[in-house]
């Protein structure tokens, strides 16, 4: 977890997928990001005007995806005010399920699991064409003796 204080300074520069928290609510977080093995970083906010600049930036960055667990009426009212970032900026609860089901939400929980399954299916078919491979010649040298 990153914790975030300065006013006026753009922190998640690198950061895509994040999450808005507060001391209360970071460590759940957290957790549900490492349980889940999402490529998320979970920054904890200090003050509202702090995530207000935050949402901002993502204005301007449209691959920046946003869930709030902390300051969510802060949140709620920059989605009010930008109706074209709702599908990449989520509040959720600070509980496990709602914090997995808005990271479910932004698209942002498929991308490990995903990435999963295609070097699972590309070990078996290399395994496949091997064994195969193999085979065929196990057999012709048992076929010419």
């Amino acid at each position: 977890m990153v914790s975030v204080s300065a006013h006026g300074v753009h922190v998640t520069t690198n950061e895509s997928n994040i999450v808005i928290a507060d001391n209360s609510t970071g460590k759940l977080a957290r957790s549900v990001v490492d349980e889940m093995g999402v490529d998320v970083t979970v920054y904890k906010f200090a003050s509202a005007d702090d995530v207000q600049h935050e949402l901002e930036h993502a204005l301007e960055d449209p691959n920046k995806k946003i869930l709030a667990v902390a300051y969510t009426d802060t949140v709620q009212n920059f989605i009010n005010q930008h109706p074209e970032v709702s599908s990449r900026i989520v509040v959720a609860n600070a509980n496990k399920n709602s914090i997995q089901q808005g990271l479910t939400k932004l698209n942002i929980a498929g991308a490990t699991s995903a990435g999963f399954i295609t070097p699972l299916l590309s070990g078996l078919l290399i395994g496949l064409v091997f064994g195969l491979g193999v085979g065929v010649v196990w057999m012709k040298k048992k076929s010419i003796k």
